[in-house]
């Protein structure tokens, strides 16, 4: 295997029930689902899954804790 045989793309909207079970069998959290700005994508080797890539924009909902650091 080599790196540039590696494809990253985005999850399309038909593929997420596929992305959510795979991470309720693998993830030690299971499938959390899409809270505010969350991009999901999957890396592919011969056009098969083997990856799962989740990027969340958390820091949006720290309000609570931004006040109390100051």
């Amino acid at each position: 295997m080599h790196l540039q045989e590696i494809i990253v793309c985005p999850v399309y909207s038909s593929e997420e029930p596929i992305f959510q079970e795979l991470m309720q069998a693998h993830h030690y959290l299971g499938a959390l689902p899409k809270i505010g700005n969350t991009l999901w994508y999957v890396a592919t080797y011969q056009n098969n899954w083997q990856a799962l890539l989740v990027f969340s924009a958390a820091a949006l909902k720290c309000g609570v804790r931004d006040h109390w650091i100051g």
